[in-house]
């Protein structure tokens, strides 16, 4: 609700702005050709354009690292379930177990406290914490080397780290200075030229309407991209949806041995 005050105070600001710079406001022909139109108005537009970019560049690499993390955590997920099957029958149960458990939270629990308040939930911490003991307590494996307890402590430590990612990006948004800097020059950038134009100039009366909507049409983008879990770029727990059926062709795989 508030990023969408924010883009309608934007909308308006732009349009006021607009309006007043045709009726009131109008540069002179001199400044026109000027210091204006030769020096102020390249320099906002170009500090507009490189904002705006390395806004969008950000958010977009901010959802490509919170996608690829997602995809390591299902990946350890599922090398940790079949890793389990080398245990010895109880112990191995206990780490499906705990494993499933944790899943169901990550996608029950913490999904929804990462779209609505960009944190992971204390049950999950809590489920992670039961998962590793459970791995930790392992004995030395059936093939007397240990190599596949190893393996299980690895992917533990994948799922840790996976969970310290997405914890960090939940929390992932464009710097706030960035966007500040972005919106004031477009704000500009949308005003100018109706500032500019001559009385009567109706074709450049629609041109100025069309730069301020794609203008606008940008920093709408902006405010839209959210974290990597929210807005229009947001990861969604497909992954670990999928990671946790896998288990359940796995078990099928393992009764039909």
């Amino acid at each position: 609700m508030l990023t969408l005050f924010v883009i309608l105070a934007v909308l308006a600001v732009m349009v006021g702005g607009a309006v007043l710079a045709a009726r009131s406001f109008r540069i002179a022909d001199d400044f026109s050709g000027g210091a204006v139109g030769i020096i102020i108005a390249p320099c906002v537009l170009s500090l507009y354009l490189v904002a705006a970019a390395m806004a969008v560049v950000i958010g977009w690499e901010d959802y490509k690292a919170a996608e690829d993390g997602m995809a390591a955590e299902a990946a350890a997920a599922q090398e940790l379930y079949w890793s389990s099957t080398a245990f010895p029958e109880e112990e191995g149960d206990a780490v499906r177990d705990h494993l499933r458990t944790y899943l169901t939270t990550v996608v029950e629990d913490d999904w929804p406290r990462m779209e609505a308040r960009g944190e992971l939930s204390g049950k999950g911490d809590n489920d992670l914490a039961a998962l590793a003991a459970s791995v930790r307590g392992l004995s030395v494996s059936d093939t007397g080397d240990g190599l596949d307890r190893l393996t299980a402590r690895q992917e533990i430590t994948e799922l840790s780290d996976a969970r310290g990612q997405r914890a960090n990006a939940a929390g992932d948004q464009i710097p706030t200075l960035l966007t500040v800097i972005a919106v004031v020059t477009a704000v500009v950038v949308a005003v100018l030229p109706f500032a500019m134009i001559k009385q009567g100039a109706r074709v450049a009366y629609f041109w100025a309407s069309v730069n301020l909507a794609f203008v606008f049409a940008t920093i709408a983008l902006l405010f839209a991209l959210g974290t990597p879990y929210t807005g229009v770029l947001a990861n969604d727990a497909g992954g670990l949806e999928e990671a946790i059926a896998g288990f359940d062709r796995a078990d099928l795989a393992l009764e039909s041995r």
